[in-house]
């Protein structure tokens, strides 16, 4: 599914913010976006598994499919299918903001 430019912007935004790092800063095409947050996952699946379960919490990642994804053959894999799904997320919260900030202004002109 394509997203527009500002959905995208936003929901990298709020990955930046629940990660809390500007590491993931620059991007410039969903790919770049997927290896970033991809690195972040595997950092933390290695280092600290108790906050990048808090950051799936926080995020409002659906359990099941984290329990899922962690069934993984490698921790590569583990990263890779949890990077899809918290992009995935994020970028439905960010389509869901567009939305929701579109009707309000439209509302406002009405």
């Amino acid at each position: 599914m394509e997203y527009a430019a500002a959905i995208l912007a936003s929901a990298h935004e709020h990955i930046q913010k629940v990660f809390e790092t500007d590491e993931i800063l620059a991007y410039h095409n969903p790919d770049e976006l997927q290896r970033g947050v991809e690195k972040m996952v595997l950092y933390l699946l290695r280092k600290d598994l108790g906050r990048l379960l808090h950051i799936l919490y926080r995020i409002d990642v659906d359990e099941r499919q984290v329990k899922q994804a962690m069934r993984a053959a490698s921790e590569d894999e583990v990263a890779a299918h949890l990077s899809h799904l918290i992009i995935k997320r994020e970028l439905q919260r960010a389509q869901t903001r567009f939305i929701y900030s579109r009707d309000n202004i439209k509302n406002r002109i009405s």
